[in-house]
């Protein structure tokens, strides 16, 4: 980032300072986008390039990673993800664990985006800014990643700068096993026609592994002065192994017991592309921009082989190759002092086929007959928008509106061709009034929806395990939220401090619902149960305590009025539930021209929360990190992932469940040399 857009603060920062992973830095008042974000960058020091993307992201006051790895921001709906300004349409999360510290140039959290950006997506977005290399010479970085599981990962990047170009050619891989619980299941089942319910419980044990790799390359040119253009291509493959051990005991005489060894063989390869042009005018501030990229998973084959001790056995064989292409053009040009007009048009296709098979012997009378099912769909969504700031005062007023029409269609054998088409209006709104050099006050409003995917459109069932079976909802519509927000945020040198206030309203909100088959299995799908009303505020708060030490937390209190099923009779319920995380870093000092050690402490909490039937107890996470410098360009990183348990609780007309999932605890090092500089 050029130091003329830092704040003094940050300007004059002393090395001692600069030990922290993460700074608030101001809002660029010239840049209309940057009103509707509080942006974080990334300091270059050995603790920050040891994380990963994601574990930066937990440091971060409005944003909670779930037990499963969903991205959610102010506590609610799943975030999506951007690279310098694009969403990624890849496998999102498996990409930010390739980026270190040394990759981000800077983090931008939207909790209630501009017309710009995506209507795609309730939750918001968080939009991850990547360094630019504009150094001459070699950088780039290796790490190597053992952990306790018995997981190994390596990653490395090298970038090259010569005159107008610059190359950047990223590496990897990983092999091992990266996941591994134990869970406990009790089950009441009762059939449709009254019968005797049977009870049951399962205990069984998980794990998730597998070999992967990666490469990809990166070519930079400047035109001229004003013009850049980057050509981008990557691609990779793997192979995961996930492995379910279970024991089924029967606790009602009509329940017979058995044990099940499940393991689902998943084969896939990728190849993705871009190509971006950036032409900066006449004008200052003014800028022409525009990308296409794609992403496509060529060979997807997910194969599960099921066998239980009473001699039954199932397989279902997955073929599922997909592709995305994502194009847009955007211009930007200040009109007048202050003014800036912001005008783009996006461009999103998606296409998948599904070849699915269910073969068994003996389990045909619970999960159905052997079948062989298909489908085809595609989605594409054409969307212009508009923006347009005009400060009065110290008051910024940013105006929007999207515009999107969206094109889907699913083809099944046996089944009526599924063809929706919708064109809708998105406006957005913010305002910024700045009450002094530390306070800042700000108000938004955004329209935004939920499509349902392609998979979930389909129109027949799929075969998850030895009593559970996932049906599609050709019926299901689309979910789409009103949110608003004011919020209120402080900032006085390494102090920084805000509340959010915000209510999202939410129509045709999605929800699980869970029926019983003739046979006793277990069938789930997504229904719209109703409307949704979140109200609630976010606190969060960054200081250093003394010198050395330094906490970031935040807490999130929810009002949430919330369609419930309760034994078949659909019912709105009021709940209060709060979310918290933070982390506490202590820096000690430097050893020369060495960084000194860093140690690290992160947590989170969420308390109890109910959808529909479902109702998730409350759960959390800690993990504790220590990076030892052993040079300025080597560093040395132990983390430690304590045990984590969640547990959930299904109530349906037919069904009832009880799941704990309980994580092995993880022990994990990391060695990372850094190349030059950027």
């Amino acid at each position: 980032m050029p130091a003329a857009f830092l704040p003094k603060a940050i300007e004059a920062a002393s090395v001692e300072n600069q030990a922290d992973v993460i700074e608030v830095i101001g809002t660029r008042a010239q840049e209309s986008e940057k009103i509707d974000r509080r942006t974080y960058q990334v300091q270059q020091t050995p603790h920050s390039a040891q994380k990963d993307a994601v574990q930066l992201l937990r440091g971060l006051p409005a944003i909670t990673v779930t037990p499963d790895d969903r991205i959610l921001l102010l506590g609610a709906g799943n975030a999506n993800i951007y690279i310098n300004g694009r969403p990624y349409i890849g496998d999102a999360k498996q990409y930010l664990r390739t980026l270190h510290g040394t990759d981000i140039d800077r983090i931008e959290v939207l909790t209630n985006p501009s017309a710009q950006f995506s209507a795609e997506g309730t939750g918001g977005v968080i939009n991850v800014i990547l360094r630019k290399n504009e150094t001459a010479g070699t950088s780039g970085n290796v790490s190597l990643q053992s952990s306790s599981y018995g997981h190994s990962l390596v990653d490395t990047t090298v970038n090259v700068k010569r005159g107008k170009w610059a190359y950047e050619v990223k590496a990897g891989g990983n092999v091992g096993t990266m996941a591994r619980s134990r869970y406990q299941k009790l089950r009441t089942v009762e059939g449709p026609g009254g019968d005797l319910a049977n009870v049951n419980s399962e205990d069984g044990e998980f794990s998730y592994e597998g070999v992967v790799g990666r490469l990809s390359g990166k070519v930079t040119y400047d035109l001229d002065p004003k013009t850049t253009i980057s050509a981008q291509l990557g691609g990779g493959g793997g192979h995961d192994i996930v492995t379910n051990k279970g024991q089924f005991l029967g606790l009602t005489a009509n329940f017979p017991s058995f044990y099940e060894h499940r393991i689902m063989s998943s084969v896939a390869s990728y190849l993705m592309g871009e190509f971006s042009i950036l032409h900066r005018g006449t004008a200052k501030g003014e800028t022409l921009s525009a990308s296409a990229q794609f992403y496509a998973n060529p060979d997807v084959r997910d194969m599960t082989d099921a066998r239980f001790s009473d001699g039954r056995l199932f397989r279902t064989d997955v073929h599922k190759p997909s592709q995305s292409v994502d194009a847009h053009i955007d211009w930007k040009r200040p009109t007048a002092a202050g003014q800036i007009l912001s005008i783009g048009s996006t461009w999103r296709l998606d296409g998948t086929t599904q070849d699915y098979r269910f073969t068994s012997i003996g389990a045909g009378s619970t999960l159905g007959p052997d079948v062989t099912d298909a489908y085809d769909g595609s989605s594409s969504t054409t969307a212009a928008y508009v923006t347009f700031q005009q400060p009065l005062g110290a008051l910024i007023l940013t105006p929007g509106l999207r515009v999107e029409h969206n094109a889907r269609r699913i083809s099944s054998p046996g089944s009526a061709e599924l063809v929706i088409r919708r064109s809708d209006l998105f406006p957005t709104f913010h305002a910024k009034q700045r009450l002094g050099r530390k306070l800042d006050l700000s108000a938004s409003y955004s329209k935004r929806i939920e499509r349902a995917r392609l998979e979930i459109l389909r129109p027949y069932g799929l075969v998850e395990d030895a009593v559970t079976v996932f049906q599609g909802s050709p019926n299901l519509k689309d979910q789409s939220t009103h949110s608003y927000e004011v919020s209120l945020h402080y900032h006085s040198g390494k102090t920084q401090a805000g509340i959010i206030a915000y209510m999202r309203d939410t129509d045709d909100v999605w929800s699980r619902t869970y029926t019983v088959s003739p046979a006793g299995t277990t069938v789930y799908s997504f229904v719209n149960a109703g409307s949704r009303r979140n109200a609630g505020a976010q606190f969060d708060l960054s200081t250093a305590l003394n010198r050395r030490l330094k906490v970031s937390a935040s807490l999130n209190l929810f009002n949430q009025r919330n369609p419930v099923d309760a034994f078949g009779r659909p019912e709105v319920r009021s709940d209060f539930r709060y979310t918290t995380n933070g982390t506490l870093e202590w820096t000690l000092p430097e050893r020369g021209s060495v960084p000194g050690d860093v140690a690290q402490l992160q947590w989170s909490y969420n308390s109890r929360s109910r959808d529909y039937q479902l109702t998730d107890l409350a759960w959390w996470d800690a993990s504790l990190a220590y990076t030892h410098s052993i040079s300025r360009t080597l560093s040395l990183s132990a983390t430690f992932r304590s045990p984590r348990r969640t547990r959930q609780r299904l109530i349906a007309p037919f069904a009832q469940e009880a799941i704990s999932r309980q994580r092995t605890p993880e022990f994990q090092l990391k060695l990372l040399k850094t190349l030059g500089g950027r």
